[in-house]
């Protein structure tokens, strides 16, 4: 299992989070920092494809992002986000909930 990584990147309208790793319990206070500062200003995504497994705290994270970035008139995407994480997301019944996408070039 490879150590939990983020790599930034900007766009015109967006901030990018690359994510690889595990997000749980133990990795998710670097995240969080993040998460919670980017949405205020901007719309962020979270390319969730290398992540091998998120717990519930994870999801816990994704969907106060999801919240925040609403409440301050941005988004929070899911970009590809890997089998496990989808089940994850899905097990908690909001999969509905968040926006979904396979490019960049969708956010809005």
């Amino acid at each position: 299992m490879d150590a939990f990584k983020i790599v930034e990147k900007f766009g015109s309208n967006y901030t990018l989070y690359e994510l690889s790793g595990v997000i749980n319990s133990y990795t998710l206070d670097e995240l969080k920092n993040k998460v919670y500062s980017i949405v205020i200003d901007s719309n962020l995504v979270l390319d969730l494809s290398l992540v091998e497994a998120i717990d519930s705290a994870g999801v816990g994270l994704i969907m106060a992002g999801f919240n925040d970035a609403e409440d301050n008139g941005h988004r929070l995407y899911i970009m590809n986000p890997s089998p496990q994480v989808r089940q994850a997301i899905e097990d908690t019944g909001f999969a509905d909930t968040f926006y979904f996408i396979h490019s960049v070039t969708e956010v809005v």
